[in-house]
């Protein structure tokens, strides 16, 4: 009979500002997935920070990253990692405590996954020996909504498991330009989706797309996606999450003297800045058994070509199912 172990990795801890964590080592059993929580103390807030301030401390992470061997398993944002594995993998962030009074405690999670679905015996991080796999995590400034924010990990191991598979996946960026411009992707492994940030989409109310238009090439030869809008993609993405990345940042604001003026007040109701805006998705893997995924085996190349409306950062994250060996 399978069996799994839920269980703390890095206790409760301060986090400091601006500054890298102290690495610690991962479980050697087979890994399904982390859990990365986030602890914050409210500082007098207005009723505005209730749900900002949980979107600051997710732009605080500047960098997460799985390593096994030195090699990267999983980097990225955090913004990142929580917009990929609700996307990629149906694993989505939790809250709880959301109260707006001075001092109050605020706690929300955020799944790291290491295999295609949570539990899953057949896929997920194999077994390694003491020290070979290590979580190191970045943060940047503070929020304005909290004085205090600290961290946990803990983890999901499958004792009896013996998985054929895990999935890795690590940022690629650059800076677009207005026209074409190439991202070189990683090549060996197949794909089932790739996460696409794009900076226009994310902070310009005007149609001014850091992408623009997306295809993708192995080889020059086009695959999948020949060419595609990046506002099309990206409301693709919305269409599957919904609502559930829209808390982080959402807020509702009415003054009843002057009502008319809050309807627009941007600080009181804009999302631009939060949840899941400026991501886009590429589905290699629509049905979830691996049918349609994208080889890369024997290529020589394999990019993703944008035509740019601005020059402004871009990231693109593969999806990739690796086989697994001996760790």
């Amino acid at each position: 009979m399978a069996r799994f172990l839920h269980s703390i990795v890095q206790p409760n801890t301060d986090l400091v500002a601006s500054a890298s964590i102290t690495p610690f080592d991962l479980p050697v059993n087979p890994l399904s997935f982390l859990i990365l929580r986030l602890e914050v103390t409210n500082v007098a807030p207005a009723a505005l920070d209730t749900y900002s301030a949980i979107d600051d401390a997710i732009t605080q992470i500047t960098a997460v990253r799985v390593l096994h061997k030195g090699e990267l398993i999983v980097s990225g944002s955090l913004r990142d990692i929580m917009v990929l594995n609700a996307r990629a993998f149906n694993a989505w962030p939790g809250w709880h405590k959301l109260d707006n009074l001075d001092n109050a405690v605020r706690s929300f999670t955020f799944p790291i996954c290491l295999g295609r679905k949570m539990y899953d015996p057949t896929s997920a991080f194999p077994a390694t020996t003491r020290g070979n796999l290590r979580f190191e995590m970045t943060a940047g400034a503070d929020g304005d909504g909290y004085d205090d924010i600290n961290f946990s990990v803990s983890a999901v191991e499958l004792i009896e498991a013996d998985p054929a598979e895990y999935v890795k996946y690590t940022a690629n960026a650059r800076d677009s330009v207005a026209g074409q411009f190439d991202l070189p992707l990683p090549i060996g492994n197949p794909y089932l989706g790739i996460l696409l940030f794009d900076t226009g989409m994310r902070d310009t109310l005007a149609a001014t797309y850091s992408w623009g238009t997306v295809k993708l090439l192995k080889d020059n030869v086009e695959q999948y996606y020949p060419s595609e809008d990046i506002e099309t993609l990206g409301a693709m993405l919305q269409a599957h999450v919904g609502t559930k990345l829209g808390w982080p940042g959402h807020t509702h604001q009415f003054n009843g003297a002057a009502a008319g003026l809050d309807e627009t007040d941007e600080a009181g109701h804009s999302l631009r800045a939060s949840g899941a805006n400026g991501y886009a998705y590429l589905d290699f893997d629509p049905l979830g058994d691996g049918s349609y995924q994208m080889e890369t085996t024997g290529a020589a190349d394999v990019k993703l070509r944008g035509q740019g409306d601005a020059a402004s950062a871009v990231r693109a994250i593969p999806v990739e199912r690796v086989p697994s060996k001996a760790t």
